[in-house]
């Protein structure tokens, strides 16, 4: 009798172990990491550089700024929102602490002066659809508008160059061998993901954007929570702008056009959903990566540029159709 229980135990657990298996392959996140995988094997077999040193540590570095970008655009969508500016205020961002810089500002005060920028555009956006009610697709859509037109009125479309050693050095050095701009992302991201799920604060957006006629009811602030949502989600393209200016150099008033379509993308393939309530900043890390691999496939393989615009146009459709999907399976059930 003891031989038999033992051996249904064992059975069990097996069970339970094969279970909890197929739940993460089947799971948005299991489905993705064997994406990822597919996509990385079949790249390295059509393009061994795929896997050189120079080709991964530049596609990581690159990965950064939509990591950034795609994690607050989570936020908001999480929020039953949407920030079109995103991309639009990585590049004021940029346009102003290199501008700064060439003035003879100090590097801390100009990167500072840039992130408050950001904050700054958030906060203006968060105030007008928290406060004001009105609606984020035209609030975002304002302005990304305006900080482009600010970008370009800035310097007139021309290149801000000669930047400190010490401004470059953000985005080209490495400690330990490990890329300034990844050092940084990834812990603050595994921080945001830490309180976006455990900090009753910010983990109060979900319950938000599932219902926020009923968490407005319950106690929730949620013209609070809805206005810093919009402020990190800026901030965070902020980060990006600093980023990206300093790895290349320069700035640029068109750094980060149409990044907001790819920051919408990867959040919906990671698992975000557009009628809120719903996302994970894992899941958007492997929709990032996802992309970046597609990206950097075409680029290895010497697929035309304007393939890869409609390529990316695809996936974000698809991924659109795939939360709709979704969501009507969900009410169905």
């Amino acid at each position: 009798m003891v031989g038999n229980a033992s051996k249904q135990t064992t059975l069990d657990r097996v069970a339970s172990t094969a279970a909890a298996v197929m739940r993460l392959f089947t799971s948005r996140i299991g489905t993705l990491v064997l994406l990822n995988l597919l996509a990385g094997v079949v790249l390295s077999v059509l393009s061994p550089q795929f896997l050189t040193q120079s080709n991964l540590t530049s596609m990581i570095v690159g990965m950064t700024y939509t990591l950034l970008l795609a994690s607050g655009m989570t936020l908001v969508l999480v929020l039953a929102g949407i920030d079109l500016s995103v991309g639009s205020v990585l590049g004021l961002t940029g346009i102003l602490t290199t501008l700064m810089l060439s003035w003879g500002v100090p590097v801390p005060l100009a990167i500072i002066s840039g992130l408050a920028l950001a904050a700054t555009a958030g906060a203006i956006n968060g105030m007008f659809i928290a406060r004001f009610k009105i609606a984020p697709f035209i609030v975002t859509l304002a302005m990304m508008s305006i900080a482009r037109g600010l970008a370009t009125v800035l310097t007139s479309g021309y290149f801000v160059s000669n930047l400190p050693r010490e401004y470059i050095a953000i985005g080209q050095g490495a400690i330990v061998g490990i890329p300034v701009p990844v050092l940084v992302t990834i812990p603050l991201l595994f921080v945001f993901d830490y309180l976006l799920r455990r900090w009753r604060p910010l983990n109060q957006a979900f319950f938000i954007g599932a219902n926020p006629a009923a968490a407005a009811l319950s106690g929730i602030p949620v013209a609070t929570v809805t206005f810093y949502g919009y402020v990190i989600s800026a901030f965070l393209a902020g980060v990006a702008g600093i980023f990206m200016t300093s790895r290349l150099g320069m700035g640029f008033f068109q750094f980060g056009l149409g990044a907001e379509l790819t920051a919408i993308a990867a959040a919906v393939i990671g698992g975000a959903s557009l009628r809120g309530g719903a996302g994970s900043i894992l899941g958007t890390s492997l929709g990032v990566l996802l992309l970046a691999i597609v990206n950097n496939g075409f680029v290895l393989l010497r697929g035309s540029p304007n393939w890869l615009n409609v390529m990316s146009g695809l996936i974000l459709v698809v991924a659109v159709a795939a939360d709709a999907y979704r969501q009507r399976k969900g009410r169905a059930a």
